[in-house]
């Protein structure tokens, strides 16, 4: 693959410096400013401190990419370059997405042709075309992983790392976008930024056959969370533009003949909105939300795919979650009311099933946790019932998961709902109590679990 802009590589690692995407080399012996900083008297002072930042930022992304070079091949890159482990670097991010308050378009574009410098050789242009992004090194080896075994098997050490260059490339493009992405409900319009984005992170949502082979597979799923991540923060201020694009995708998907391929297709388009957060207000934006998520369970109740249904149910979990933590008085509007009414009988239904059990208790958990408090009282306690019966299953993992709902529901039951009257109150807690710390028994229930959530259950209880 070709290096960025006058890029080479001698036995596997950055033998030159990375170019600086207005064009000028960035020389790293030079104690003075890059050119392009430095050489523009005329510079105005908010542009010159973007290209100072920017300039840092190169230099640190040359850093940490040559550091990654010399780790081994199944070392994962989060071990060296996620938040957190680099505070020079976070400190950096920091500074852009304060900068991107005041310059987000400009930042974005010179972001971009830096990006694109990384693949592809010669000058890139001034001002990237937003709307027609060059492929990405990760896609372009994921169209490489369509060869055959045989093929992949003679990749030499050497090719690995060269893929893992791109991928650390990848790594820093998506950090610096979750960071300054923040500021774009300051920025409106921009529609040609925000499609170019939309396109590269939906490209790295695509499944390709025998793209979970080889040394980097690994790294491949970090970057394709990490641009789900970068989806997840467009869409706090560009939700009806990601959500047309999710949608498109997804009838195409829906259109083709089912398959392996097309299942997996579908679970990996899922998996690229498990980041998406329900705005609670303006009330607005919560409905248009919920309509999305009714459209969604739609979907849920007419799939037959079992894998496909469990991919659903786990990103329902996903975005459920955090509204059951602040939910108060938006479980009375009706979008949310309609949602939880059209799923709740046929995923109750299929939890008493084997097969999808363990994958629908969560999602079983937060409809009864976003649900109204007549609704709540009126159901939670045949679900209670199976919590459990199953908090003694021979599978440990479903023992945790039946735990972890029985948990939530107290929570909800006794700090949202604030209980029944004394009797029923006290008969439910005492079902609860005697199941988790069975009488004339020193071991509590499931064996092999996390002291801390029977403390919190025994401080919901003593409120």
């Amino acid at each position: 693959m070709a290096s960025g802009g006058g890029c080479t590589r001698s036995g596997g690692v950055l033998a030159n410096s990375l170019l600086l995407p207005w064009g000028a080399r960035k020389d790293r012996a030079a104690p003075a400013l890059p050119s392009a900083v430095a050489g523009d008297t005329d510079v105005k002072p908010g542009e010159y401190a973007l290209r100072l930042l920017f300039a840092e930022l190169t230099v640190q992304a040359e850093r940490k990419v040559a550091l990654v070079l010399t780790e081994p091949l199944e070392r994962p890159l989060s071990k060296s370059l996620q938040r957190g482990e680099d505070a020079v670097f976070d400190q950096l991010l920091g500074a852009l997405g304060s900068v991107a308050e005041h310059c987000l378009p400009s930042l974005l574009r010179t972001l971009f042709a830096w990006y694109e410098k990384q693949a592809v050789e010669g000058p890139a242009p001034a001002t990237p075309a937003p709307q027609a992004p060059t492929e990405s090194p990760i896609a372009r080896f994921r169209a490489e992983s369509n060869k055959s075994t045989k093929e992949l098997e003679s990749r030499s050490e050497h090719d690995f790392l060269l893929e893992r260059r791109d991928l650390a490339i990848e790594f820093i493009f998506c950090l610096v976008l979750i960071e300054v992405l923040k500021q774009l409900p300051l920025h409106p319009g921009h529609e040609d930024l925000v499609l170019y984005i939309e396109n590269l992170a939906f490209k790295h949502f695509k499944f390709r056959e025998g793209s979970q082979q080889g040394a980097n597979v690994q790294n491949f799923n970090i970057i394709a969370d990490l641009y789900a991540e970068v989806i997840g923060v467009l869409a706090q201020s560009r939700f009806q533009s990601v959500r047309k694009c999710f949608m498109n995708e997804l009838k195409e998907l829906r259109a083709r003949e089912p398959s392996t391929y097309t299942t997996q297709s579908i679970i990996s388009l899922l998996m690229g909105m498990k980041f998406f957060r329900i705005k609670m207000v303006p009330i607005e934006e919560f409905e248009a939300s919920f309509q999305f998520m009714q459209e969604c369970a739609i979907y849920f109740l007419e799939v037959k795919d079992k894998d496909i249904k469990h991919a659903l149910a786990g990103l329902f979990v996903e975005i459920l979650v955090p509204v059951a933590a602040a939910v108060k008085n938006e479980v009375n509007v009706p979008c949310l009311k309609n949602f939880v009414d059209s799923l709740y009988s046929q995923t109750l239904d299929l939890c008493t099933k084997k097969k999808h059990s363990l994958a629908l208790f969560p999602l079983v958990t937060c409809l009864l946790c976003v649900s109204q408090k007549s609704f709540f009282l009126q159901n939670w306690h045949c679900f209670l019932a199976m919590c459990l019966s199953h908090l003694k299953h021979r599978d440990p993992k479903m023992c945790r998961v039946a735990l972890e709902s029985l948990y939530r529901l107290l929570w909800v039951y006794m700090i949202r709902i604030k209980c029944e009257s004394n009797t029923a109150t006290q008969t439910r807690l005492q079902s609860i109590v005697n199941s988790l710390f069975p009488k004339g028994s020193k071991a509590v229930v499931p064996r092999e679990t996390p002291l801390n959530i029977f403390v919190k259950i025994i401080q919901f209880i003593a409120q």
